[in-house]
């Protein structure tokens, strides 16, 4: 499982997770993925008899975030990450709204979900997910929580809507428990380390990932760690590692940081 938290405060909308990955019962490997960006541009039709290329309606980044099976929701990401990047729609007919690319996002859910949990992982199979990004009718940020329950029921639910947080996975009521009241941006990064750092919560660690909305879409961020030396941890990898940065010929990665504890809250 995971902890993965979306909240709300001062006109956008962040997202942030642990690293873990549970890979087999009481196995875990701190090198998941579970903050991600999803590129999206939707195209105007073609003119009629046209053979140009199409005008561009919408081209932005939507915010992703999981939680539980890495399988499922790896395989939901990979599945439609190519086609977002170019939907046709239909003038005054396709939903273009942030709900209606949700709902795009759900039925690739729903197809990937039950094959997944057909198989040996069961139950564990299923996975928790919000998808978020700026919605092109209501002018907002808007983030939706795609779901599976023991019956293997699909969800679709708009969130932080009538509350400004929205947590899932295992860590998710440790997390509620800890968090204060009226909290700033800065209490759920705390939160978050605490959750990670707490050796009853075994299903979270790792490095914390973080992103958020900008004026051009969703920016996923490295983190930067201060101790012996300075790191920047993007999950798994340190960037700014020996194995990064050694040598002349190296490439240096052109990442966005930063330092949450740091920068929130000043």
């Amino acid at each position: 499982m995971t902890l993965c938290m979306a909240w709300r405060s001062n006109g956008t909308v962040h997202f942030a997770s642990d690293s873990r990955l549970t890979v087999a019962r009481n196995s875990y490997a701190d090198v998941g993925i579970k903050v991600l960006s999803l590129p999206l541009t939707i195209l105007n039709p073609a003119q009629d008899g046209s053979s140009t290329q199409r005008d561009v309606a919408l081209s932005t980044e939507l915010g992703m975030c999981f939680a539980g099976s890495a399988v499922n929701s790896l395989m939901i990401k990979e599945s439609v990450v190519e086609v977002l990047k170019s939907l046709q729609h239909a003038p005054g007919y396709t939903d273009t709204s942030m709900s209606g690319i949700a709902s795009f996002v759900f039925t690739a859910y729903k197809l990937v979900s039950l094959e997944v949990c057909r198989t040996a992982l069961g139950p564990h199979g299923r996975a928790g997910i919000l998808v978020g990004g700026r919605c092109t009718q209501k002018k907002a940020l808007r983030v939706f929580h795609l779901a599976t329950d023991d019956s293997n029921t699909h969800t679709l639910t708009e969130v932080l809507t009538d509350k400004n947080y929205c947590f899932l996975g295992s860590g998710a009521t440790l997390a509620e428990q800890m968090l204060p009241q009226n909290p700033e941006d800065l209490d759920y990064m705390n939160v978050l380390r605490s959750v990670i750092s707490d050796e009853s919560v075994p299903t979270i660690g790792g490095h914390i990932q973080y992103g958020c909305f900008r004026d051009s879409g969703f920016v996923v961020y490295g983190i930067v760690e201060l101790g012996d030396g300075v790191h920047y941890w993007r999950g798994a990898l340190d960037l700014n590692s020996k194995e990064f940065m050694a040598g002349h010929a190296s490439f240096v990665p052109g990442f966005p940081y930063i330092d949450p504890f740091s920068t929130f809250g000043m």
